[in-house]
């Protein structure tokens, strides 16, 4: 059995509603497909070391620990670049611009040189 929802008191609708609008407006964090795989990868490597004894597996706990140090650390690497590479993107853009704006200086003042002569 189906009853009509009303979206002004159905509390499942206002909370998907919220969800959405949330979406739409920016206020859920964004994260790049590198920090998705790396978010997943760390938490199996968490739940590896919460499950391990200390006492028999110190060295896989080691190792797992230096994994989650090393995948943050190319993570951050992974970011600066982006923002490193989105600054250059900026750079050159504004660079374009003012090019073309002086090449199109160059060509009026080459105008009024044609006409004066």
């Amino acid at each position: 059995m189906t009853e009509n929802i009303d979206p002004r008191t159905d509390p499942q609708f206002q909370a998907l509603m919220q969800v959405m609008n949330d979406i739409t407006n920016n206020k859920v964090p964004f994260y790049e497909p590198h920090e998705l795989a790396a978010r997943s990868t760390l938490r199996a490597l968490q739940h590896i070391i919460d499950d391990s004894n200390a006492l028999d597996d110190s060295d896989l706990i080691d190792t797992c620990n230096q994994a989650r140090i090393e995948i943050k650390y190319l993570c951050s690497i992974i970011t600066d670049l982006k923002q490193a590479l989105a600054a250059r993107d900026r750079d050159i853009r504004f660079l374009q611009e003012r090019n073309n704006y002086q090449s199109s200086e160059i060509q009026r003042l080459e105008n009024q040189v044609f006409r004066a002569n």
